[in-house]
């Protein structure tokens, strides 16, 4: 379980250690909701203006989902996607060994499953 920005760079640097296969020009963070889990994929695809091509899973991590604690899901939705979305950043920003992959893509968002994305990069 995520309980913090530090546990949850350390998840996704993890996640991002695994290989990419095919040609991933995208990444995007689902969110679940009941219960509250986070997952990285990557898409091969990315269309600014449709925002389907995060429904595209051309790569996922082996151990896809982690459960994330009710402190940083807060008290509702938007809260929990913004929280979500200022880790990422943090992430994004930091030295971590694979935020190269993250950098190199078109694009890096957050996002509910069925709901809207918020842009990291």
């Amino acid at each position: 379980m995520i309980q913090n920005e530090k546990e949850f760079i350390g998840w996704i640097d993890r996640q991002l250690n695994e290989e990419l296969l095919g040609h991933i020009v995208a990444f995007n963070i689902n969110i679940h909701e009941s219960p509250f889990n986070i997952e990285v994929v990557g898409s091969s695809e990315f269309d600014p203006d449709n925002e389907d091509w995060a429904c595209n899973e051309d790569w996922v991590p082996e151990n896809r989902l982690i459960s994330v604690s009710n402190a940083i899901f807060g008290n509702s939705l938007r809260e929990a996607q913004d929280n979500i979305v200022a880790m990422a950043k943090q992430y994004f920003h930091s030295s971590s060994k694979n935020t190269h992959k993250l950098k190199t893509a078109k694009t890096f968002t957050v996002g509910f499953v069925d709901g809207n994305l918020s842009y990291v990069q």
